[in-house]
């Protein structure tokens, strides 16, 4: 008789507005099943997010949770306890209940970092690195890149200047590296310096306005462009660093490493390389649908 029927699935889940395009209970039910994991990921779609709404998740049962856009600093002021890149950065995407207590990561950074390690080691230290936009998702990448020692310089633009500016102190007070931060006006100025392009901002995904953040004459053949947004993958960013003949990597990639962490953190399981894989193709099918 099979035992996994005694036991109710351990339950995960994804918080955040909009859900509707979301492809992480694709990544981790795939990743649960593959490995015979009695567990169960959904979709807590809310505007809203607030100590009220883990309480009622805690006590239905959900042990993790996975928060993207627009509640991530909003996870990490709602945890007891946060990694190092959530406390620097005040942003977290990854929640885990203990029994008393709300631990937050931020595994977005890492996800970008990987992402540039498999597909443009090279850009990292040719020039120097550009991140677009303020968020949360900006905050865990220039972070995670800052202190790899592996970037030349950093230099953040974003149409919010106080944040911007905030996140170059933070960076430059927790790293070895002095982060910037420029106008996006003035970028065009500064070209001639920078070799990898991070774009971190909705701009471009499905629903959202269009962008792009910066126009085809910003870049050229030796640049490689990373555009987070994966729904579509040629965003009008990415349409126009490819017709400047620059290197991209997909923004799916961020997607799959990010969420390989999360499934680490919620399981304690380290996905190997065929867990990888299998996921790129899933990722792969599923955005070739869209």
């Amino acid at each position: 008789m099979n035992q996994k029927t005694n036991h109710p699935a351990t339950t995960f889940g994804i918080v955040g507005f909009p859900l509707s395009h979301s492809l992480s209970p694709l990544i981790h039910n795939s990743i649960y099943k593959d490995k015979g994991m009695n567990a169960f990921y959904q979709v807590f779609e809310t505007e809203e997010f607030d100590q009220n709404i883990i309480r009622e998740l805690r006590e239905s049962g959900v042990k993790g949770l996975s928060v993207t856009i627009p509640h991530k600093e909003k996870a990490f002021a709602l945890a007891d306890q946060a990694d190092g890149p959530s406390k620097i950065m005040k942003a977290s995407n990854t929640l885990i209940f203990e029994k008393n207590s709300v631990q937050a990561y931020n595994t977005d950074g890492d996800g970008a970092f990987r992402s540039i390690l498999e597909w443009s080691p090279e850009s990292l230290n040719r020039g120097k690195t550009l991140v677009l936009g303020s968020g949360g998702s900006a905050r865990g990448i220039a972070y995670s890149l800052a202190t790899s020692g592996k970037v030349k310089g950093l230099i953040l633009s974003s149409r919010n200047e106080t944040t911007g500016r905030e996140i170059c102190s933070l960076i430059s007070e927790n790293s070895f590296v002095k982060a910037v931060f420029v106008d996006p006006k003035d970028l065009l100025s500064i070209r001639d310096q920078i070799s990898l392009v991070i774009h971190t901002t909705p701009l471009g995904m499905k629903g959202q306005s269009p962008g792009p953040f910066i126009g085809e004459e910003f870049f050229d053949s030796s640049m490689t462009v990373f555009d987070i947004v994966y729904n579509p993958l040629e965003t009008p960013l990415v349409k126009a660093a490819k017709n400047a003949g620059a290197k991209i990597i997909p923004g799916s990639e961020m997607l799959l490493y990010q969420a390989m962490k999360q499934f680490e953190l919620f399981t304690g399981v380290i996905p190997d390389s065929n867990d990888i894989e299998k996921t790129r193709e899933r990722l792969s099918v599923a955005l070739a649908k869209r």
